[in-house]
């Protein structure tokens, strides 16, 4: 019998044990019983494959337990034989791997491989012998015992080292310097990567951090796999699962698609290794929560158009169809549940899968994306709102961008259903004296720009009416955010709206609204925009009633921008300068005369 189902057979003998003191085992607790059980029933073998976790001691905590002289058996109740050991030596070949007899985590690697990642100036080792494939393999070693999250320093690997390194591997735009040995040895490393989350992905709980890593090195936009997009596959995999069985497959024809052999390797490989099978199952379990499926999904999201679909999509199409589903039914009162936070993240992957698999049903995922966000922005509840607002962002962001996105919402779609749901109405009716929440809202702003209403800008310039400075300051920074692609309808509302606060408001405010018209003006880049601003400014200026403090503001605002090469004329220079010359004579204001000789004005003479 192997050593696996020996563990198999263990486990379940001590989960099928009703004594008092037995009932309450988990699967872990169960998993660690077994040892001396197995030990007696299955050879040393097994034996053997536990003396790391034997050796640590914390068998010790447990009330089923009591650790003897070394070679020791006891007897606790009548299921259990236990075999306890003090010590072991760690053996490893000269390839790294790791022999029968136990495994201690190379922490001498781990210290030196975060030396040499995190950091600014960073070199990440590629070869199996060094310190990044000694981790790996001692991490997937672990990971098949169960003992990966129990072992700090594997953690402490997992959690803060192991993602940064493959950040950097795939990410950094020094991907397309680096030479042939290095792309093969990260192809190695990403190998390694795939053996460790295949063998984890099979353990409770699901590992979130690293299915995010494999995510990451399954995505083929990412600088590595571009480089390497016209790679072949470097196995056979009809070999492996027969012919037309591959999980993954590179496009039959290179016309349109590149081949990416180097991805479809490492997808082949994790599925080789029960990958598939792993997450196939976590996705049926009864309890699975919202954000574990989400996680689950994304790999498969990101790499979904190198995927068999007679092979995956049987096992997806009910996973779609199941979180479609969910999300519809969604009510109100679950809103205030941090756990949905998953939803945009997850119905982001669902798209993904949906353009791969199910065509028809990508137009229902974008609406219910835009819906769930729509609800959670109406939500009364701060996190909810944020949460919103953070995903309307993202898409906006996703929608412009350069670099296509390919699960973008369409930039007019996004547009119009931002303006018929009134959702810039909405976010201002939040948190708008947390700068945080504010900034969430620039975002929407930008992209609105000329399709604002005028009644949606008078809602907006009156929220701050009677509010403490820090809603003034941040309702002025969300209209400088807008004002630079305003027509010139808006921009004259906007210019009528300052001018009756100006004449209602103290000198406090008007220092605020000095400076919201000087920053309309220095953000600008349309010369009729700019030519509004020196003109309201230059009135401004000329008030008579105007304290000194607020003249001087104002014109130091006009000098700012009037200095801008980029959006002022010489042309309009050479008028302001002549002005200020115009009104030195007419009487004295010193300022005046500063602005001249500070002006970088062209030769008037």
């Amino acid at each position: 019998m192997g050593i696996y189902e020996g563990i198999g057979i263990c486990v379940e003998t001590v989960l099928g044990c009703r004594c008092d003191s037995c009932k309450p085992f988990s699967v872990e607790r169960a998993l660690h019983k077994v040892v001396g059980l197995a030990a007696l029933q299955h050879g040393d073998g097994l034996f053997h494959a536990f003396l790391s976790y034997l050796r640590s001691g914390a068998l010790t905590s447990c009330m089923h337990y009591d650790l003897g002289q070394p070679g020791t058996r006891t007897t606790n109740c009548g299921f259990f034989t236990q075999l306890t050991v003090a010590s072991f030596q760690q053996k490893n070949d000269e390839n790294g791997n790791c022999s029968g007899e136990g495994i201690e985590f190379p922490t001498t690697n781990l210290y030196e491989l975060e030396s040499r990642v995190l950091t600014d100036h960073w070199s990440i080792p590629y070869k199996r012998e060094e310190s990044l494939g000694k981790c790996l393999i001692a991490s997937t070693y672990l990971a098949r015992l169960g003992l990966s999250d129990s072992d700090e320093n594997c953690r402490r690997f997992m959690d803060r080292c192991m993602p940064e390194a493959f950040k950097k591997l795939l990410t950094s735009s020094a991907v397309h310097k680096w030479g042939t040995e290095i792309h093969e040895g990260i192809y190695n490393m990403l190998m390694l990567l795939v053996d460790l989350a295949a063998e984890r992905i099979k353990q409770d709980p699901i590992p979130v951090g690293l299915l995010a890593v494999l995510t990451m090195a399954l995505n083929p936009d990412n600088e590595y796999h571009f480089k390497n997009r016209m790679k072949v596959c470097q196995r056979n995999w009809a070999e492996v699962f027969g012919e037309g069985n591959m999980y993954a497959v590179s496009p039959i024809s290179t016309f349109q698609k590149e081949p990416h052999g180097w991805l479809v390797d490492l997808v082949n490989r994790f599925a080789e290794l029960g990958g598939f099978s792993a997450i196939q199952s976590k996705l049926h379990s009864e309890d699975i929560e919202l954000g574990a499926v989400s996680s689950l999904v994304q790999p498969l999201g990101v790499c979904a158009e190198y995927l068999n679909s007679s092979v995956v999509q049987p096992m997806l199409d009910p996973v779609i169809h199941n979180m479609i589903k969910y999300v519809q039914n969604v009510e109100e009162k679950d809103l205030k549940d941090k756990r949905l936070v998953s939803i945009p993240e997850l119905l982001s992957a669902i798209k993904l899968l949906c353009m791969r698999f199910q065509p028809d049903l990508v137009t229902v995922v974008d609406d219910l994306r835009l819906d769930i966000l729509l609800r959670m922005l109406k939500s009364p509840h701060f996190s909810a709102k944020m949460n919103s607002l953070k995903e309307v962002t993202k898409l906006i962001e996703d929608s412009t961008v350069s670099k296509s996105v390919k699960n973008a919402i369409d930039t007019d779609r996004l547009l119009n259903w931002l303006v018929e749901n009134s959702v810039l109405s909405i976010a201002l009716e939040g948190n708008i004296d947390q700068a945080q929440y504010c900034d969430r809202i620039k975002g929407i702003i930008e992209l609105l720009g000329s399709k604002l209403s005028l009644d949606e800008l008078t809602k907006i310039w009156r929220i701050q009416s009677g509010q403490p400075s820090t809603v003034i300051e941040n309702i002025h920074t969300i209209i400088a955010a807008a004002a630079v692609k305003f027509s010139s309808d808006q921009l004259n509302h906007l210019f009528v709206l300052i001018q009756k606060s100006w004449e209602s408001e103290s000198d406090r405010v008007r220092q605020k609204l000095l400076s919201l018209i000087g920053r309309i003006g220095r953000e600008a880049r349309v010369e009729t925009t700019t030519g509004k601003v020196l003109e309201v400014l230059w009135e401004l200026a000329h008030l008579p009633t105007l304290p000194s403090s607020l003249i001087q503001q104002a014109l130091e605002e006009h000098l700012t921008i009037l200095s801008d090469a980029y959006a002022v004329k010489e042309a309009i220079k050479r008028s302001y300068i002549i002005k200020c010359i115009e009104d030195i004579k007419r009487v004295s204001l010193p300022y005046l005369s500063e602005c001249i000789f500070r002006a970088p004005h062209p030769q008037i003479i």
